[in-house]
């Protein structure tokens, strides 16, 4: 996926992980190893070293503890509530990029 989003040419790259919701066909499937969540943003920040890498859907359930290293390799995150399960609590957000020393303007509008 990383080499054809590569081809295309794609400003920006939204990497998603797989949040397994019950009820669904995909209940009952583990959550990945944080470490190999890494590994997969960093192959695509590899093979895209100029795009702009987003950190999406299941970070907090995937990365654990470990999220905010996954903000050394992509250049953002998603705040707030998925298209079908809630995200972690702004306020934690907020905090967590506080602690790497980033400034963000979180009123900000495009």
């Amino acid at each position: 996926m990383a080499r054809t989003l590569h081809q295309l040419d794609a400003d920006s790259i939204l990497v998603n992980f797989l949040h397994a919701i019950d009820g669904t066909p995909l209940e009952g499937t583990n959550e990945l190893n944080p470490r190999d969540c890494l590994k997969i943003l960093a192959l695509f920040r590899y093979i895209n070293p100029t795009k702009e890498i987003r950190i999406s859907g299941g970070r907090e359930v995937n990365l654990k503890s470990i999220q905010p290293l996954g903000l050394y390799i992509a250049n953002s995150i998603f705040v707030g509530d998925y298209l079908t399960t809630a995200g972690q609590a702004r306020t934690k957000d907020q905090q967590m990029l506080e602690d790497l020393g980033f400034e963000v303007d979180f009123n900000q509008k495009e």
